[in-house]
């Protein structure tokens, strides 16, 4: 296929729309069969993990879609469009879901994080004061991401957009790579 604005936006939208839909399937998945792990720092880090790789494969396919030579601006501006999509679907239907489907989820997982962090502040060594406070924060965190006001959802997004233009422009910047501009002698020998 060979490169286009129009091919370009058209299979970035299409990455997007599955990421979202797998980050999404994988989140509900989750809360219903493990939702211990919803509360635990090595699931986050561990789904972050998950997440960039997820990122990368569909970061080489889109490149791949559009013929496999793009320079760093259109890579940026088809990751960019593929991340931001994937966001967009995930966060409104985590809104959906945990505001109308699950509403008491914040409370069960809030439960499980208290109970894993605690566990984890106290290996550290922190002294109990120091831990309710830590926890406190977390908490409250959880809650604008379980449980946001409109204005907490559009201050989450805002945030996340900014995240991904952030990885867009580091991706860009790693997977461009510029069509040649004379053709191969080898190629004209056959």
């Amino acid at each position: 296929m060979e490169f286009s604005t129009e091919n370009l936006n058209k299979a970035a939208s299409t990455n997007g729309l599955i990421i979202g839909i797998i980050s999404t399937v994988v989140g509900v998945v989750t809360y219903y069969v493990f939702p211990s792990m919803l509360g635990s720092m090595g699931f986050g880090i561990g789904a972050g993990v998950v997440s960039l790789l997820i990122y990368i494969f569909f970061t080489i396919d889109l490149k791949k879609k559009i013929g496999g030579f793009w320079n760093f601006k259109e890579a940026l501006k088809g990751i960019f469009l593929m991340s931001f999509i994937a966001g967009v679907i995930y966060s409104s239907v985590n809104v959906v879901f945990y505001k109308f489907v699950e509403p008491d989820a914040f409370e069960k997982i809030a439960g499980f994080m208290e109970a894993g962090m605690s566990k984890t502040f106290e290996n550290m060594g922190m002294e109990q004061e120091q831990i309710d406070e830590a926890l406190e924060k977390q908490i409250e965190a959880l809650k604008e991401q379980y449980n946001p006001t409109i204005a907490q959802f559009f201050k989450n997004l805002g945030i996340a957009t900014i995240l991904q233009f952030v990885m867009s422009l580091i991706f860009a910047a790693i997977f461009k790579k510029e069509a040649p501009v004379f053709a191969s002698t080898e190629e004209g020998e056959e």
